[in-house]
């Protein structure tokens, strides 16, 4: 099926998708950054923007105006992907700018594009790189689909906030599934924590938790919240070259040097990539426990409004109740489970709270209310 099948290269690329199904996570900031700092640990690295909204194009400061070949071309029929690298007078790496006609490119479905065309494209210069990174579009289409099936690995930023964690296990899912269909090798280089900011307390819960169950799954370099590194993109610069004495640099560099030195790594039995294989052999629900757990017990906005309401339960199985509501004696066998609710302790008043199991998950509760008669 591919045509590059049975040829052997002394030096091949290391392909690296930056990707999230959730949008405003980091993803372009971590691209950019990330880039500049292999290319400050001496590594020949090329970026590769493939998000129509071209931010990354934009931050590196390339107008699109002078844009004569972008990421597109990579899917021409017989691409030319020399042709499409440039050079930027302020970064240490190559880059292949984007623009909105990919957009297009996706929703027209053009015959010429298929799993495989990145893929392809990208083997012309494989030789050339010691990584090559892809900035994805949040939007999981053909597009960001090529990208994985041509990537060694992905590297997912998960902002500190729970919604933003929606996006994780979307995107295991979706891995997954490519490793079924179009990429059997793909990993995933590791989690990155962004926006993090130590005064908040959401922020250490979250990292406790993401650390808590996915181990090594978790990179441990954290990229702070820093008021220069947003401020890097508008002057068309990665942070290392807007200022390098910040926080953000420090944290890119540390990111830089990890992955360097896991992928020098010669066991190939330690490191990331081993543990992270094991995520995705499981079922992905329970990454959604994992992450729905994270939410029931630490954010109080996803917490019922009143006493009386716990839908938030409907769809969790009989294993994990007892993590949300404590333990309390039911019959494993039995489709139907009560939990005694009443906070204070009365003995004219109980609550009682029934949950009803359909294929080992809640598909129902009921509440009843016992009183004693007084005189």
């Amino acid at each position: 099926m591919y045509f590059y099948l049975g040829v052997n290269k002394s030096n091949m690329s290391k392909i690296i998708a930056i990707a999230n199904q959730k949008g405003g996570v980091g993803k372009t900031t971590t691209s950019i950054n990330l880039a500049d700092a292999l290319g400050i640990l001496e590594k020949k690295v090329l970026l590769i923007d493939l998000d129509p909204q071209a931010n990354a194009t934009s931050g590196v400061g390339v107008e699109s105006d002078h844009i004569k070949l972008s990421s597109l071309n990579l899917f021409d029929k017989k691409p030319l992907t020399k042709n499409c690298i440039i050079s930027l007078e302020n970064s240490l790496f190559d880059f292949i700018p984007a623009t909105i006609s990919l957009a297009a490119a996706e929703m027209a479905h053009t015959s010429s594009i298929d799993l495989f065309s990145l893929k392809k494209a990208l083997y012309q210069i494989d030789d050339l790189y010691d990584y090559i990174l892809i900035d994805c579009s949040p939007s999981f289409g053909l597009i960001t689909l090529n990208a994985l099936t041509a990537a060694n690995s992905v590297i997912i930023p998960v902002q500190c906030e729970f919604y933003a964690m929606e996006g994780l296990s979307k995107l295991l899912r979706s891995i997954k599934s490519i490793r079924k269909s179009s990429n059997p090798n793909i990993d995933i280089e590791g989690l990155l924590i962004t926006m993090f900011d130590s005064r908040l307390k959401i922020s250490n819960q979250l990292k406790d938790e993401l650390t808590k169950h996915f181990g090594t799954m978790v990179f441990e370099s954290v990229i702070h919240r820093n008021v220069k590194l947003s401020e890097a993109p508008s002057y068309g610069m990665s942070i290392l070259k807007y200022n390098l004495n910040s926080i953000g640099a420090e944290n890119y560099l540390n990111l830089g040097t990890e992955i360097v030195n896991k992928n020098d790594m010669e066991n190939e039995e330690s490191g990331l990539g081993k543990d992270l294989a094991k995520i995705l052999d499981q079922n992905t629900e329970d990454v959604d426990y994992i992450l729905n757990l994270s939410k029931l017990k630490n954010n109080k906005s996803t917490q019922p409004k009143d006493d009386n309401d716990y839908s938030h339960l409907i769809g969790l199985k009989k294993n994990q109740i007892n993590d949300v509501l404590g333990f309390s004696y039911n019959d494993p066998h039995s489709n139907t489970w009560m939990y005694r609710t009443t906070k204070s302790f009365s003995l004219i008043k109980k609550n009682y709270l029934y949950l009803h199991f359909e294929d080992n998950k809640i598909k129902d509760y009921k509440l009843t209310t016992f009183k004693m008669n007084t005189p």
